[in-house]
């Protein structure tokens, strides 16, 4: 019988396939298998199951296929066939076993089992062909490949965001938004030291002209994370003053290192930046609850026409440091408030802002124009002119204006129904300086007038202290008596001395040294001078370019005449009398005037001990000064005489 596996031929005895072991079933069918195997159709029925050869290009005209064209065989010549298998054995071959050799019915006769042969000698060939493997062609094709492979790899790292993110992670070159992103994964892994050095190769390879905002904010966080606050400060200023200024995720990064690093005053100043900027309305809320409250004025700035006390509150007690200088720079050029600010006429522009420590407020600024009302100059009954009498109640009254008038000036006409604008006190001259708080006050009481010229002068004052313009009038009286000259550095000296010219020796020879001599300062002097002590006084020299001048003499006693016979002891009526007095009454104060015209002078002081001076000035040709006092007691008399030389 046949294997039905791989058609090998098996005796009865054989229970299995010599060749590839598989179990033999017998059958009905084994007589025909046998047939079919002696006649060549097994083989050729496994041919056709067999994937056919291909063409094989280059045989030698050798047909396609093989049709057997001898007469079938009778049975009687099957046994031929068995005959050929020990010369078949010959050839190492056994008939159904070894290569599939599909074998043809044929005769016993040796030419046709020779073509048999060729036959499968050709189909083997070509079989053999067909499973040949081209190892050369394999290994190009196996190059190939990887080339392919290796490009196609390096492509994808090289030129694809997947690839490069890649390439980032095993720590090679890559590029910046690979790095941004590998970066930000360490970040939420926890892995900040990674993160911080991804991020920074990121930075330094987009350079100053690709900036990446967004990265920046997460280095910024990182360095925060990794409590480098320093750093973090560094990155968020730079994204909001070089790159973006209108980014408000970088001032409110930047607000909350600066307040992680105690610096409030800074972070202030960031948020006040924020919202000018950005014009988010939280920064200026979150500045206003970190600083302290502005500080108030008591009173609404505004216009006002008098005089007003300014008290400047503050919430929470903080120190108050204000100003009215419109360009000082608070709080550093401020003064520290204490009190009530008093603000009389005129502008004033205050500015104040609440410290603690370092932290310093918004400006609070209040401007006040302070403008009272201001009162006619006062007027006289007396027509200016030259009278051959002299004038001993001469009225001042205030000034007043006609309907007309008031028309053309209804800033005054307001005036009228304010009781203190209304309020006038009247101070007025006759020694030829000018009125003011310190001038006698017009009582009502006709005023007397000396002889000669003189010049009244007049100034009305309100209940605001607001000042009208000088009223002026000249007087001429050709009625005695007349006063006496003005004190002169020309003719009045004290025995044959001068100041400034009487030399120290001169001085010693005729009145000697002195008990003793020391070196003082002057007020009125420049430089050291020596002062010799007397019995009767002192009297000092100075340094000049020639040598030492007289300076000051100073006496208590008759040993010196003053001049004009001026001397120690007498009343201050006798001292008045020798020199220039126009008669003008003393002030509230207890001072007189006697005279003035410029540098040249005459006033009577009143001490706080009830003592006067009465004082003569009067000036040289080369502008300097000689002054005169006569020191009076509380009685009127004079007890000592100084006369100084004033540089």
């Amino acid at each position: 019988m046949l294997c039905p596996k791989c058609g090998t031929y098996a005796t009865d005895e054989e229970i299995v396939c010599r060749r590839c072991g598989k179990l033999l079933e017998r059958g009905s069918g084994d007589s025909e298998d046998l047939m079919s195997f002696r006649q060549g159709r097994h083989l050729r029925n496994k041919q056709t199951a067999i994937e056919p050869p291909r063409e094989q290009h280059g045989s030698s005209g050798a047909s396609r296929s093989f049709e057997d064209t001898t007469p079938p065989p009778v049975r009687e010549s099957s046994a031929a066939i068995y005959g050929e298998r020990d010369v078949l054995s010959e050839t190492g071959r056994i008939l159904g076993v070894g290569p599939d050799i599909p074998l043809a019915p044929t005769s016993a006769s040796r030419p046709t089992v020779a073509r048999q042969h060729a036959r499968t000698s050709r189909v083997q060939r070509s079989m053999q062909h067909q499973r040949m493997v081209n190892w050369a062609h394999v290994l190009i094709g196996c190059g190939v490949m990887v080339i392919l492979l290796i490009v196609g790899a390096y492509l994808y790292l090289t030129r694809t965001p997947g690839g490069q993110v890649i390439m980032a992670r095993m720590g090679q070159e890559a590029s910046s938004a690979a790095l941004w992103q590998v970066g930000e994964e360490y970040m939420n892994t926890g892995d900040i030291e990674r993160a911080v050095d991804y991020f920074t190769r990121a930075r330094e390879l987009d350079g100053e002209d690709n900036v990446n905002v967004s990265g920046l904010l997460m280095l910024g966080s990182a360095y925060e994370a990794d409590g480098n606050l320093t750093m973090a400060e560094e990155v968020y200023a730079y994204v909001y003053t070089e790159v973006v200024p209108s980014a408000p995720e970088a001032y409110r990064n930047q607000a909350r290192v600066l307040l992680a690093m105690g610096r409030d005053a800074d972070a202030a100043a960031v948020l006040q930046l924020a919202y000018q900027n950005t014009g988010v309305a939280s920064f200026r809320t979150q500045r206003s609850e970190l600083l302290p409250s502005v500080p108030q004025a008591s009173v609404i700035a505004g216009y006002y026409t008098e005089k007003k006390t300014v008290e400047l509150l503050q919430a929470e007690d903080y120190d108050v440091v204000y100003t009215t200088d419109i360009y000082a720079i608070l709080p550093d050029e401020g003064v520290l408030y204490t009190g009530p600010l008093e603000l009389g006429e005129g502008e004033h522009n205050i500015r104040a802002v609440a410290v603690n420590g370092d932290l310093v407020s918004d400006e609070m600024e209040a401007s006040y124009q302070i403008y009272m009302p201001t009162p006619l100059q006062p007027d006289c009954n007396l027509a200016p002119g030259t009278y051959n009498y002299r004038v001993k109640n001469l009225i001042l009254r205030p000034g007043t204006l006609t309907d007309e008038e008031l028309e053309k000036n209804p800033g005054y006409e307001a005036t009228l129904d304010d009781k203190v604008a209304q309020t006038i006190t009247i101070y007025y001259t006759i020694d030829g300086s000018q009125p003011d708080p310190d001038s006698p006050i017009f009582t009502g009481e006709g005023i007397e007038l000396p002889g000669g010229g003189v010049t009244l002068k007049a100034i009305s004052v309100n209940g605001y202290m607001k000042s009208s313009t000088t009223f002026e009038r000249y007087f001429k009286f050709d009625k005695g008596p007349y006063p006496e000259s003005m004190y002169s550095t020309l003719k009045d000296f004290i025995g044959d001395m001068k100041l400034g010219v009487t030399t120290r020796e001169s001085f010693i020879s005729e009145y000697g040294s002195g008990t003793s001599m020391e070196m003082v300062s002057l007020s009125n002097i420049d430089g050291q001078c020596e002062k010799y002590l007397y019995p009767w006084g002192h009297a000092a020299f100075m340094k000049v370019r020639t040598g030492w001048v007289l300076a000051e003499l100073y006496f208590t006693t008759d040993q010196f005449k003053g001049p004009r016979s001026t001397a120690v002891g007498m009343t201050e009526k006798e001292i008045t009398s020798k020199f220039k007095d126009f008669g003008q009454v003393e002030s509230p104060s207890g001072n007189r005037g006697l005279y003035e015209d410029e540098d040249d002078k005459g006033k009577i002081y009143k001490q706080e001990d009830g003592t006067k001076i009465i004082r003569y000035r009067a000036s040289t040709a080369d502008s300097l000064m000689w002054q005169l006092d006569y020191e009076l007691n509380t009685v009127g008399t004079c007890v000592a005489i100084r006369w100084t030389f004033e540089q």
